[in-house]
C-alpha cells in the first residue's frame, strides 16, 4: 500500500482522458483532498473500487476489518494508486439524506437538479443546508443536510412524501431505476449501508465528485471535473 510501486503505469483512458492517466496521478489527487476527503468520511464504512488491468473491482473489507474506514493515520496506507474511487455507506441513524438524479441525457440531468434543488431548498422544512453535487459521472446528488438526527428509513420516507407532493413527480420518475430520456429522483441510497460515492472521491471514470454551485449548474459540463488536462 502507499505510494505507487509502477508511479507511470496508465491506469485508464477514456474520453476525459484520451491519454490516460497514471498511478501517480491518482495518488497525487488524493494526496492534494486527504483533509476535505477524511473530513467528509469520518467515521462511515466506506468500500473502494480499485482499477485493475480488467477495469475497476468493488473491495468492502479491510485487510484486518469487517469494514474499510479513513482516518488522517491510515490515509496514505489505504490509498494507492490504483483507488479510483471511495464510496460512502450510510448509517441506520443519519443527519443526511440524497436524492440522486441521473439521466441518459446530462443536460435534462442538469435541469432536472436545478429544479430539485430549489424546490427541497425552498419547501422541504426539516433541513439544515442543502447543496449540489456532481457524482463524476452522469448525474447528481442533492445533498440534504437535515437538523438533528433521525433513522434513515423514516428520511427516505420524508424525502419521497415532500417531492411526491410536488410538481417534480409530474415531471419526472421516483423510482429505483430510471426511464430513458426521462430523469429520475432515486432514493435508493437512503436505506443502511446504501451507498454513495463520496464527495472529493473520483468516480469510476476518473471525474471528480463536487460541489456545484446553483449558479453554475446548467452552464456545468463534464471536463470541468478532470484531475488533469
Amino acid at each position: 500500500m502507499g505510494y505507487p510501486k509502477n508511479p507511470d503505469t496508465i491506469i485508464l483512458k477514456n474520453s476525459y482522458y484520451p491519454k490516460g492517466i497514471k498511478e501517480i496521478d491518482i495518488w497525487n489527487y488524493y494526496m492534494s483532498v486527504k483533509s476535505s476527503l477524511v473530513k467528509e468520511v469520518s467515521g462511515r464504512d466506506l468500500f473502494v473500487y480499485i482499477m485493475t488491468d480488467k477495469g475497476p473491482v468493488l473491495v468492502r473489507k479491510g485487510k484486518t476489518t469487517k469494514y474499510i474506514r479513513l482516518n488522517a493515520s491510515n490515509y496514505e496506507q489505504v490509498i494507492t494508486g490504483r483507488t479510483i474511487s471511495i464510496h460512502s455507506s450510510m448509517r441506520r441513524t443519519e443527519s443526511i439524506g440524497i436524492v440522486d438524479i441521473d439521466c441518459d441525457n446530462f443536460r435534462l440531468a442538469k435541469i432536472a437538479a436545478f429544479e430539485t434543488f430549489n424546490e427541497i431548498a425552498a419547501e422541504f422544512s426539516i433541513l439544515d443546508r442543502v447543496t449540489i453535487h456532481f457524482t463524476g459521472k452522469t448525474g447528481f446528488h442533492i445533498f440534504c443536510k437535515i437538523r438533528g438526527r433521525a433513522n434513515i428509513d423514516s428520511i427516505r420516507f420524508l424525502l419521497r412524501k415532500f417531492l411526491m407532493g410536488t410538481n417534480l413527480a409530474k415531471k419526472y420518475t421516483i423510482e429505483s431505476k430510471r426511464t430513458s430520456g426521462i430523469p429520475n429522483l432515486d432514493l435508493a441510497p437512503n436505506k443502511f449501508r446504501g451507498g454513495y460515492v463520496s464527495l472529493h472521491s473520483l468516480s469510476t471514470i476518473g471525474l471528480k465528485c463536487m460541489e456545484i454551485k446553483p449558479t453554475e449548474l446548467l452552464r456545468f459540463e463534464p471536463h470541468r471535473a478532470r484531475i488533469k488536462i
